[in-house]
């Protein structure tokens, strides 16, 4: 079963490992980027297996290499994306990451993809 935890300090340290970095920050100025951010542990049964980054719509998600395509569900992503409005960009290299937001109702904007929900 996967669950959102409000461990903010673990959600940051798992985080920080799972990204797939242009430029990889010091982890000090990671944190002070993230000062803004919620920030949240994502577990599968107890393990730590990624991290939630939301700030209004925006919302980013890392999760760790062992982990990657092993994860999601569309009820998961449901309870993870900001509503009304989700924003979101995709990292290089994970093209295929911006296909599935496609197919879950996004769309592309220039580097960002971003999805409007009406109703329920």
């Amino acid at each position: 079963m996967i669950a959102v935890e409000p461990r903010r300090a673990e959600a940051l340290k798992i985080g920080y490992e799972a990204t797939d970095w242009l430029k990889v920050p010091g982890f000090e100025e990671y944190t002070e980027f993230m000062d803004e951010w919620t920030v949240e542990l994502l577990v599968r049964n107890g393990e730590p297996i990624g991290a939630i980054y939301t700030r209004g719509p925006e919302f980013h998600i890392s999760i760790l290499p062992e982990w990657r395509g092993r994860w999601a569900t569309r009820s998961i992503l449901k309870r993870i994306i900001p509503r009304p409005l989700a924003i979101t960009l995709v990292t290089p290299g994970f093209e295929h990451v911006g296909n599935y937001l496609v197919r879950l109702g996004f769309e592309r904007h220039g580097i960002y993809y971003v999805r409007e929900h009406h109703g329920h």
